[in-house]
């Protein structure tokens, strides 16, 4: 692509940190599936995610390609600002913690994935294919999300039914959207408007709820600031790790004379150390159990869980992260064998 756009590698590494803006600049999503569910966000963003793809296939200049990722982000950031929504409807509080483990993997596993497949794309067909293979991708996770994913938005409360009728059976967690649409379809076959959802009797408009939920972060940001050591603490993690995407085919090619799959393969150590670390997830709840119960007041008290009941494994990964650093930084010299970097970022992705 820089051969034939005739640009530097530094302005063509802004594709990528454009897309991370875009990402970046996407949580207005997730107040919009409180308003519509989750299925249709998933769906419209996922849509625009591909149709934003087009352009990247088709870029005839490095200009469109850089806009056209800045909106792929945007779009594709609706799976990561929505899905943590999702598994909590899914799943109670206690249960939570092995899918919350899996669906926070997604966004270092999936980057990690990248950089294999498309080194071998690149090795044997034009660049092109890369955006080509993504988008046959997407098209056939769209109509696995069309026929397979159900809306999973629950609400307490039943629509309200008019008192001479029999009340409901039972009282389910339901979607609110689609109850909102029960409502619609009784009040139009019997011409009661006492039929109504609890959703449709908020006096919020979609623009000040997405407005005070863009807000809200940069409020707990100023006024929490363990929220914002985590949240500084993790920005740090995600871009370090973006930035072994450009420091990879630098290394290995440049000192280790690699072709493009050989650099693919090297990501395999960071895609190997993650679900790893994310396997150990059992024993870190266990630990938070016994720190709780440690905790119970006189005569059998409740457990008492405190937020530091999640530090220890923080403790524990903050010198991984470190010195799987150093180790990378260290050893990426041609008389060194190439699988020692590797086995450096495999120590800062397992951190």
């Amino acid at each position: 692509m820089d051969a034939e756009f005739n640009n530097s590698r530094l302005v063509a590494t802004l594709g990528l940190s454009t897309f991370v803006l875009g990402i970046a600049l996407g949580p207005f999503w997730s107040p919009l599936a409180e308003f519509y569910g989750r299925r249709p966000i998933y769906l419209a963003s996922f849509l625009a995610f591909m149709i934003w793809l087009i352009p990247s296939a088709l870029a005839q200049n490095i200009t469109t390609m850089i806009v056209a990722r800045f909106f792929q982000g945007l779009a594709g950031s609706a799976f990561l600002s929505v899905s943590g929504g999702t598994v909590g409807d899914m799943f109670t509080r206690d249960d939570m913690q092995a899918p919350m483990a899996i669906f926070t993997l997604a966004p270092f596993v999936g980057p990690s994935t990248g950089p294999l497949i498309g080194g071998v794309v690149n090795s044997f067909l034009s660049w092109r294919w890369t955006h080509y293979i993504v988008l046959i991708e997407s098209a056939v996770l769209i109509v696995t999300l069309f026929f397979f994913v159900p809306e999973t938005y629950r609400n307490s409360s039943e629509p309200s039914p008019p008192p001479p009728l029999s009340p409901p059976k039972s009282n389910l967690h339901l979607d609110p959207v689609l109850l909102a649409k029960k409502a619609r379809r009784l009040r139009a076959a019997t011409g009661d408007d006492r039929y109504f959802a609890p959703m449709e009797k908020t006096t919020r408009s979609v623009l000040s709820t997405v407005s005070s939920s863009l807000l809200r972060p940069f409020q707990i940001l100023a006024f929490e600031p363990m929220c914002l050591i985590l949240d500084l603490y993790s920005a740090i993690l995600l871009g370090l790790l973006y930035l072994f995407f450009g420091a990879f085919p630098l290394v290995f090619r440049n000192n280790y004379g690699f072709n493009l799959w050989q650099v693919g393969l090297t990501f395999m150590g960071l895609l190997l150390a993650m679900p790893l670390a994310a396997a150990s997830t059992p024993f870190w709840h266990r630990l938070r159990d016994r720190l709780a119960d440690g905790r119970r007041g006189e005569n059998g008290g409740e457990p008492r869980p405190e937020p530091e009941d999640q530090l220890p494994m923080v403790i524990l990964a903050a010198p991984l992260i470190t010195g799987g650093l150093f180790w990378f930084g260290f050893t990426t010299y041609p008389w060194i064998h190439w699988i020692v970097p590797i086995i450096g970022s495999f120590v800062f992705g397992i951190g």
